[in-house]
């Protein structure tokens, strides 16, 4: 099985919306497990037809095995996730373990984190064999991207272990006429062209009714879904050509 974790410390970037469609899209192809380790819970209501019965917090709490209920298996995030933050750091090792009790049961594992460097983004990042970085198009998200780089780094050499395959700063919710944001687009491909991921999501509603539809993109009917499933199914393709899924 190989584990994305899917992380920025900044809200507000797509990250939710980005890992849904990664769980469906994966699970076409893999058998594919998702886990929220976000206490806002957003990507359990949106993926809630495919719900385990475990809580993601219980994989802190001992190496845990998630029973699959189909291609695409989902944990279920809980206000109890806040507890992982007060506890010994030994519960990132614990997370670390519990994908690796399931090699076996699964191809592919899509970690969503919460916006901040807690023991669940290093438990993510532990576990993690690729990281994936959606980014907005405006300062304040831009700022963070050092602290991650960092983050990464840290924790592989605290514990031992390779660095996870950075796949780059994904360009998320981009409004492409904005001429603010295409000012900072450039700069950004200027200042960090080499960690730019080759590929964008840009603003479009579909991606926003996808999370209260419960549905993907492409199974919207319009040419504005048409061409957000075309746009996202591309981008995710790279991530699992990248991360060399069935090969």
């Amino acid at each position: 099985m190989k584990t994305l974790a899917v992380m920025n410390e900044k809200g507000g970037v797509g990250k939710t919306s980005l890992v849904a469609h990664a769980g469906w899209y994966l699970a076409e192809r893999f058998r594919t497990l998702v886990i929220d380790l976000d206490q806002q819970a957003n990507l359990t209501a949106t993926l809630g037809a495919h719900m385990a019965p475990v809580d993601s917090v219980e994989l802190f709490a001992r190496p845990t095995r998630v029973p699959d209920v189909g291609r695409l298996t989902v944990t279920r995030s809980t206000r109890d996730l806040l507890g992982v933050e007060g506890v010994d750091r030994a519960c990132i090792a614990t997370f670390r373990d519990s994908p690796a009790a399931m090699a076996a049961d699964y191809e592919v594992c899509v970690i969503d984190t919460p916006p901040a460097l807690t023991n669940r983004t290093f438990g993510a990042l532990l576990a993690a064999d690729a990281v994936l970085a959606p980014v907005g198009i405006n300062d304040y998200s831009i700022q963070g991207v050092a602290e991650l780089l960092r983050a990464i780094k840290g924790v592989a050499r605290h514990y031992g272990r390779p660095e996870p395959l950075f796949l780059g700063l994904l360009p998320s919710i981009f409004d492409r006429k904005s001429r603010r944001e295409r000012e900072l687009f450039e700069s950004l491909a200027e200042q960090a062209g080499r960690l730019l991921f080759p590929g964008l999501l840009a603003k479009r509603d579909p991606y926003a009714r996808a999370a209260s539809d419960r549905a993907p993109v492409w199974a919207m009917k319009g040419s504005a879904a048409r061409e957000a499933a075309q746009e996202i199914r591309g981008v995710l393709a790279t991530v699992a050509q990248r991360m060399e899924l069935g090969a």
